[in-house]
């Protein structure tokens, strides 16, 4: 965030809304130039700050214009929705209206009451499905001062991988962040107890340290499994070093409309950016049903190690995709679906994901899954629970720095649904409705296991 330029400190325009004054000065404060004219300036249209940087002070003269202000953001998210082309679409309506509920149940707990100086880890679980979350993985994020150290332990659980990143700002939103570091299983010294501690830190040479920067703003552990039973995860903790047995001091007024202006920006911005990043990344990007060359995920904010494969499908009911992959180099592979607003689908009581030990594998050793609104009967199935149109992602975690074998790049082809047994081996099982049923109850379970609900 960039100083105040001397020159503009008595070129102020006002803009009142919701009880907050916006300026020039204030424009500034946030890293953007002054405007050149006294046209006053909307408060939605100012430019996103990194979560936790210090709001512009004339921004937020009182915590109830803060709140007004944080108001006028949920009314804006929402009409961002409302007005959005996938709106349109009945069957995507309902999805939208859960997908703005649940980001600004998100934003209320990450904005608000998270605290960096003593911080909790919050999960992105199956009620806040955001950003293409994966069903295989739990997600565990804290906020986080950049610069300072935190210490995060715990113990090994059922999960396959555990792995950390550190973040500054939003780096899936446009100019809105980066990664600024990533420490991966195979990286990690564990106890024989399968305990664990990581440093985030800004000195070099510690075991298991996490590099953090002074624009750091977030941490994210991401809990990986493959078979899903009823094991529980590991605990993962996280105290910031030096604040332990400290009492918290309780808020002010002033700190909790600071919070209040952040949460507005982040759901702003958040709420606007996943459909469209869906717009930008796959709709835009390749034709329907065809799937992109796996790439290394870190540029988009993903784990280092990490190789994505992805396309948007288009699918009418009696149309099913076959989608062929083949096992590769490291410890885990999954494919899930999303809708448009990039929400993973409902997940523990409809089977839309499978990973690698989940998959039946063809007499040749290729995984063949089948997407399609209808249960076709086997056992690699993902359903797109009556979306004509949603997104389709592969993860290939654990393969470091190696390049992604050309020979087994993923591949998709669209069938008529009733002609797919001919496109399968003759020797894939069938699944019968019983048996599904007790697939579904084993999903639930595992879930109710992970996040102890």
């Amino acid at each position: 965030m960039v100083g105040a330029d001397a020159t503009v400190a008595g070129r102020l325009c006002r803009c009142v809304r919701g009880g907050v004054e916006i300026t020039a000065t204030t424009l500034l404060l946030a890293g953007a130039a002054a405007p050149a004219t006294s046209e006053p300036v909307e408060p939605e249209k100012l430019p996103l700050a990194a979560p936790h940087a210090a709001p512009p002070p004339a921004a937020v003269d009182s915590l109830a214009a803060a709140m007004r202000y944080f108001t006028r953001a949920v009314d804006d998210a929402r009409e961002a929705v409302e007005r959005h082309p996938y709106y349109a679409d009945p069957a995507e309506r309902a999805a939208g209206a859960l997908y703005f509920s649940s980001m600004l149940l998100r934003r209320i707990e990450v904005e608000l009451l998270q605290d960096p100086d003593f911080p909790w880890f919050s999960s992105i679980d199956h009620r806040v499905r955001e950003g293409g979350d994966n069903p295989d993985q739990r997600y565990l994020s804290s906020p986080i001062r950049g610069g300072a150290k935190y210490r995060i332990w715990g113990r090994r659980g059922g999960e396959r991988r555990i792995d950390f990143q550190i973040y500054a700002g939003l780096p899936y939103v446009p100019n809105g962040g980066r990664s600024v570091s990533g420490l991966t299983m195979e990286d990690i010294r564990f106890h024989p107890d399968g305990t664990f501690e990581v440093y985030i830190s800004p000195d070099k040479g510690a075991e298991n340290r996490l590099a953090t920067a002074s624009d750091a703003t977030s941490v994210l552990v991401r809990q990986t499994f493959g078979p899903w039973d009823e094991r529980p995860p590991g605990e993962i903790h996280i105290d910031r070093v030096g604040f332990e047995g400290k009492p918290k001091p309780s808020a002010t007024p002033d700190q909790v409309a600071e919070r209040f202006w952040r949460a507005a920006k982040a759901l702003r911005a958040i709420v606007a950016n996943w459909p469209d990043f869906v717009r930008r990344r796959y709709v835009e990007r390749l034709p329907a049903n065809t799937l992109s060359k796996p790439a290394d995920a870190v540029a988009l904010g993903g784990l280092p190690g990490r190789w994505y494969s992805d396309a948007w499908f288009e699918l009418e009911d009696d149309e099913a995709l076959i989608l062929t992959c083949w096992p590769i180099p490291g410890d885990y592979q999954g494919i899930h679906l999303t809708d448009r607003w990039f929400s993973s689908l409902e997940y523990g009581n409809r089977q839309t994901s499978l990973n690698g030990e989940q998959s039946w594998t063809s007499p040749d050793g290729a995984y063949r899954i089948v997407i399609s609104a209808s249960d076709p009967g086997i056992q690699n199935w993902l359903d797109t629970t009556g979306l004509r149109r949603g997104v389709i992602l592969m993860r290939f975690d654990g393969m470091g720095v190696e390049p992604f074998p050309q020979a087994k790049y993923p591949r998709l082809e669209k069938v008529k649904l009733a002609e797919l047994w001919r496109h399968l081996p003759s020797s894939t099982p069938r699944v019968m409705a019983a048996e599904r049923e007790k697939t579904l109850a084993a999903r639930r379970r595992a879930i109710q296991s992970r996040y102890h609900n």
